[in-house]
């Protein structure tokens, strides 16, 4: 992401007779960038800045060299570039960059800010900074930076892609779609706007169209675990169960902890009656997540868990569908310790006889 050819970086200076030193070595440097033999370019890059302190390009050079090489100096080269000359574009562009590779986002605003305000039809610039707000946590914030990046470039797909998003999960669908399909006019063969568009006309009910363009996202990109999903949430709506059996299946293959796909599949067996096959297949998966959920928890020191408490209860309804209350009950408490607040399972236990021992039970109390 970081630029070499922004604000006329290679101002060459022909060699003369009246050429000095610093110009002699600015103007090989240059030559050498603009071939791209950056470690040929160092030691003239090196003596330019040496002979010439005030060279503000020759230290944004060589922060983008520093930064090739993967060493450190190249966010010092690209400050000192800045204090001598702070309308250098590309520096603050080169900086912000590297700030946002470092989850700076924040410092990387300010200095993509810098780039917009030279340049103000930098469509790549709104979509950088759209991004930044997003890790942010500013959906909204981030939303008019799409915005303007596709306005000025229609034909560049990630900040339609990104805008298309946040206007979904505000349920504003007819735009998002209207974006959606202009993009595909002209490039068909992105699967995720057909993705997208899939979303967008499952929310509307209209699930053969939602096929269409899911199918065609999995043509595309057959590892996709949300579309064979969703795709299977739209033949469960026309009636299509086998086939929606297989796609919950394939999902749930491609990622075992994909929660949704599981329990669809479980939910798909509950319907049918067939409350063995989804215990059996429910509590497999159930140990699969828990064993890789114990170890991410370990590496990442995360503990979310909450996902899961669904798949709890759809396995204790399964357990009472078979007459099993005991383990039933065991089940819902396992749901109810990640998560309390759910009346429906404190409900259902309760709905539960308690066992003949525990009825019984006499409270000795000693005077």
């Amino acid at each position: 992401m970081i630029n070499v050819m922004k604000n006329d970086s290679f101002k060459t200076v022909p060699i003369d007779d009246n050429c000095n030193d610093s110009d002699i070595n600015i103007t090989l440097a240059n030559t050498l960038i603009e071939k791209g033999i950056w470690d040929e370019a160092y030691p003239h890059l090196k003596a330019a800045v040496e002979m010439n302190p005030h060279y503000a390009q020759g230290y944004n050079h060589l922060g983008i060299l520093h930064q090739k090489q993967k060493i450190y100096g190249g966010i010092n080269n690209f400050k000192k570039a800045l204090q001598i000359d702070f309308d250098l574009t590309e520096a603050h562009y080169n900086l912000a960059s590297l700030y946002m590779e470092r989850k700076e986002y924040n410092m990387a605003l300010s200095h993509f800010k810098e780039v917009i305000l030279a340049k103000p039809n930098d469509y790549e610039t709104y979509y950088f900074m759209g991004l930044c707000h997003i890790h942010l946590g500013l959906e909204k914030d981030a939303e008019p930076f799409f915005a303007e990046s596709f306005s000025l470039k229609p034909d560049y797909i990630p900040p339609a892609i990104n805008l298309c998003k946040l206007l979904i999960k505000k349920d504003d669908y007819t735009k998002a779609k209207n974006i959606l399909l202009r993009v595909l006019k002209n490039n068909p063969a992105i699967p995720e706007v057909h993705f997208l568009l899939g979303i967008i006309y499952k929310m509307q009910k209209m699930h053969p169209k939602a096929m269409k363009h899911l199918r065609e996202a999995l043509l595309i990109d057959k590892n996709n675990t949300e579309a064979y999903n969703l795709l299977g949430e739209c033949c469960i709506e026309l009636s299509m169960d086998k086939q929606a059996e297989s796609l919950f299946a394939m999902a749930a293959k491609l990622d075992v902890s994909y929660i949704s796909a599981i329990y669809n599949l479980g939910k798909l067996y509950y319907d049918q009656k067939k409350y063995h096959d989804a215990i059996c297949y429910i509590e497999k998966s159930i140990d699969t997540y828990e064993t890789s959920h114990s170890i991410n928890s370990i590496l990442s020191e995360t503990t979310e868990t909450d996902e899961i408490a669904p798949l709890y209860n759809l396995l204790g309804h399964c357990y009472k569908m078979t007459e099993n209350p005991i383990r039933a009950r065991i089940i819902w408490k396992k749901s109810l310790a990640i998560n309390p607040q759910q009346q429906d399972i404190i409900d259902a236990i309760a709905d539960i006889p308690q066992p003949a021992n525990l009825k019984n039970r006499v409270s000795l109390v000693i005077d």
